[in-house]
């Protein structure tokens, strides 16, 4: 993160900026969430309903629309993305060499 006098220019990643361990899981939960409370906010359907096609309570898609990150897995937001519609791939790109394997960190991306 650059500092300038007046303010600090983010890395991208609000969670590694304020040093926060796990960082790149955070944004890519965050960014899941954004994506569901957005699919959610779009279907012009009441919470109760939103509730009903989600399977859970009223009050648990008010915490996804509010943006409450600690209270969902990245599994439960990957399923509530494919029960809204989407199709949800995951890819994995594997090291080429052998000895490439633990030699750096991979990185983990919503896009």
């Amino acid at each position: 993160m650059k500092k300038n006098d007046n303010f600090e220019i983010s890395s991208g990643n609000v969670f590694k900026d304020i040093g926060l361990d796990q960082s790149d899981e955070l944004i890519v939960r965050s960014n899941l969430l954004m994506e569901v409370s957005s699919l959610i906010e779009k279907s012009g359907l009441s919470q109760a309903e939103v509730a009903k096609k989600l399977g859970i309570t009223q009050p648990k898609v008010s915490m996804l629309v509010k943006g409450r990150l600690s209270a969902f897995s990245t599994d439960t937001l990957l399923r509530y993305l494919s029960r809204l519609g989407c199709k949800v791939e995951i890819r994995i790109h594997k090291p080429r060499a052998r000895r490439s394997i633990f030699k750096k960190k991979g990185g983990v991306a919503v896009k």
